[in-house]
């Protein structure tokens, strides 16, 4: 392939993901918006729903986001009743945060929500569409790996 093939491929492909991922946000954005949250919210939450418990550090990390808007994120979800902040067994100083039942039975009701969202949403899609979107998150997923042993 040529340079020339190769930048266009590239842009093509910059634009395509660009636009999907816009349209699949704001679905899942307005989907938030009902509940009060934001999607790191919701990613935190997904973090610990089963059962694990991350340090502030640890969340900032798997997040990408700075420790001080972990701390107000986390703020948030603590005064919802969503996670609670426990002390670390190993270490005193440090916190660890974990989900609670009611943050638990929040991402089960949100769970179902969007389900019936995402129906509405790919309703208008036939059988053949479906799969074609099973494919190219499995070759997506591939291409990621590829990515990621560099």
């Amino acid at each position: 392939m040529q340079n020339d093939e190769i930048l266009l491929m590239i842009k093509e492909f910059s634009n395509v993901s660009h636009e999907f991922n816009s349209k699949t946000f704001k679905f899942i954005d307005d989907q938030l918006n009902k509940t009060g949250l934001v999607r790191t919210h919701f990613r935190m939450l997904q973090e610990l729903v089963d059962g694990k418990e991350l340090s502030m550090s640890d969340l900032s990390e798997i997040l990408h986001v700075t420790k001080p808007n972990i701390t107000v994120l986390t703020d948030k979800l603590v005064k919802l009743d969503y996670v609670e902040r426990v002390n670390s067994s190993r270490d005193r100083r440090v916190f660890l945060i974990r989900i609670t039942d009611e943050g638990k039975k929040f991402m089960n009701k949100s769970a179902e929500e969007l389900i019936k969202s995402s129906a509405r949403f790919f309703g208008n899609l036939d059988d053949e569409d479906l799969e074609l979107i099973k494919q190219t998150t499995q070759a997506m997923k591939k291409l990621l790996s590829k990515f990621n042993k560099e």
